[in-house]
């Protein structure tokens, strides 16, 4: 009897030193695989391109430390998106590979042909990793397999958190303005001296609460999207500017000009050239601004 429990405590631990072997990292052609996407690769990472199950695609390049979207006319990309993605593919997937076999890959919907999702890493035009993303087994969770490797993982990540559609990608702060050196708005003039002190035309001081309200609305001011094709067309033909406000910022003169159709809202910078969808509360936080009780003793009349 102790004979027997000896000689299968014997194989156990056999079995133990092989699977320990066979995925531990550099010893086998599963192990680098438990990096999806190495890091030192991601160090030289310039350009993404995501495609879907449904012959959508998005490019996201990275020029001179920004991540932008070329085909939105270089608009700025959502950095923290794009570093979530990115950190969460170079973490190791917890645990073993589910699975290995070409089968497998077709039922996990990570083969090349058939997926969820297929992301390709580029670095000065190569293409350094592909990383498929398929089936979601439950909330949080995708089989991922990169292209290189045979193993298949459960990764902590959702397919929607990377779309293959360029307004998806899109930096909402980018219109947000912190800090302005002046700011015109429906004539009224503020100019911040260099002191830090607001003070209107006739150099009289702003009322404070409102003008607080005014600059936070610009530092919080963020988007939703792009208008939709209509709305583009239908804004830069006839489009009448409900409120225009000139912005110093940066050394840059800023015009932002807000409009409304109905329950729809929009905004377009001078710094972008397509008309952006907002809220209506961030329509409205710029729209009730008192221009009476910002600057009272201000003429109006500049």
């Amino acid at each position: 009897m102790k004979r027997t429990i000896v000689s299968l405590l014997f194989l156990l631990l056999v079995q133990c030193g092989l699977a320990a072997l066979l995925y531990w990292p550099g010893n086998s052609d599963t192990g680098d695989a438990r990096h999806l996407l190495d890091s030192r690769a991601a160090l030289r990472v310039d350009a993404i391109r995501i495609a879907d199950d449904r012959d959508n695609e998005v490019l996201l390049q990275n020029l001179h430390g920004r991540w932008v979207l070329p085909d939105l006319h270089n608009l700025p990309a959502d950095h923290a998106h794009i570093q979530e993605l990115i950190d969460t593919l170079t973490r190791p997937p917890r645990g073993f590979p589910v699975a290995e076999s070409a089968a497998a890959r077709q039922r996990f919907r990570v083969a090349s042909y058939h997926y969820k999702r297929r992301l390709t890493f580029l670095g000065n035009g190569e293409a350094l990793a592909t990383i498929y993303l398929g089936r979601s087994p439950a909330y949080r969770a995708v089989y991922a397999r990169s292209d290189s490797y045979p193993a298949i993982y459960r990764l902590q990540y959702n397919n929607h958190d990377a779309p293959a559609t360029p307004d998806a990608w899109l930096d909402p702060g980018l219109l947000a303005i912190e800090g302005p050196r002046a700011i015109a708005i429906d004539g009224t003039q503020l100019r911040r001296d260099d002191q830090g002190r607001w003070r209107g035309a006739a150099g009289s001081a702003p009322e404070p609460r409102e003008l607080a309200a005014l600059l936070d609305a610009l530092a919080t001011l963020t988007v939703q999207g792009l208008a939709d094709e209509d709305a583009q067309r239908s804004l830069a033909e006839s489009g009448r500017a409900a409120r225009r406000l000139r912005v110093e910022y940066n050394g840059q003169s800023i015009l932002l000009e807000l409009f409304r159709d109905g329950e729809r809202y929009y905004v377009h910078d001078s710094r972008y050239p397509p008309f952006l969808s907002l809220s209506r509360r961030q329509y409205q936080r710029l729209m009730d601004i008192d221009i009476a009780s910002l600057a009272p003793l201000i003429d109006t009349n500049n």
